[in-house]
């Protein structure tokens, strides 16, 4: 009835035929689909109060599966497409753009091994938050180390020191992220502690650290390098006011006493 109990019955077409012996072995579709909707379920996070899925998945596998993927390849990524939008709507989540689906060799992955890699982007022109952080989970709410302030408030999870100044497209401040434990893990793949939909930023693209006192921030050899007030930094130790950048996305780092 729901998207996960249909999978096999969307991808029975596609198969039929030739690819039913192209898929005798090794790695099977339907468990490249199920991978997918885990990932959207086990990574979803929050903006303002709005939950976002992933919307980009990079599905990563040996040569050998990888050489049965590519003929059909163009249909896969339509039908997966097609599973993420429904599972979305089934679930009243929502997507930063449209579903991107890629296939990718992976060398060091045997026969029926692999991997998905998910991730929130936005498109071009999309007015979708660029900055999200994950929904808590009231067993285990302890275990967050980014969440929205007004979030972590009402969870009564206390705050490391410090905050991230999220900015709407005016400047002005959209909300706030309290940092509740270090390190805290910033970029595009889902399971990042604070997720930037930016396809300007690296799929793991910094980390802010407690050393002492201190606050650090890290990059961690991103594309397109992390900037401190308009500087490029590898590892800089923050200030209260300092505004970081990651891609096109812009944020206030700041210290909270108490």
């Amino acid at each position: 009835m729901g998207v996960a109990k249909n999978i096999e019955q969307r991808l029975e077409g596609l198969v039929e035929g030739f690819f039913t012996k192209v898929f005798r072995s090794g790695l099977q579709p339907v468990e490249v689909a199920r991978r997918i909707l885990r990932e959207m379920a086990e990574n979803k996070t929050v903006s303002v109060n709005r939950i976002y899925a992933p919307n980009e998945f990079r599905v990563l596998m040996g040569a050998d599966d990888f050489s049965r993927f590519g003929p059909m390849a163009s249909g896969l990524e339509r039908e997966f497409s097609e599973l993420v939008i429904d599972a979305a709507k089934e679930n009243r989540w929502n997507l930063m753009g449209i579903p991107r689906i890629s296939f990718e060799a992976e060398e060091r992955y045997r026969k029926g091994e692999f991997r998905v890699e998910a991730s929130l982007t936005s498109d071009p022109e999309s007015a979708s938050p660029k900055v999200s952080t994950h929904a808590p989970d009231a067993k285990g709410a302890s275990s967050t180390r980014a969440i929205s302030l007004n979030t972590a408030e009402r969870m009564g999870l206390a705050s490391a020191g410090a905050e991230l100044i999220v900015l709407d497209e005016a400047g002005r401040e959209r909300e706030r992220i309290s940092i509740t434990s270090a390190p805290v893990s910033i970029g595009r793949l889902s399971s990042n502690d604070v997720v930037l939909s930016d396809s300007n930023v690296s799929r793991r693209h910094a980390e802010l650290r407690r050393r002492g006192e201190s606050w650090i921030l890290a990059d961690l050899g991103s594309t397109n390098g992390t900037l401190v007030n308009g500087k490029l930094s590898r590892e800089h130790e923050l200030r209260n006011g300092d505004r970081v950048s990651f891609g096109t996305s812009e944020l206030i780092f700041e210290t909270r006493s108490g």
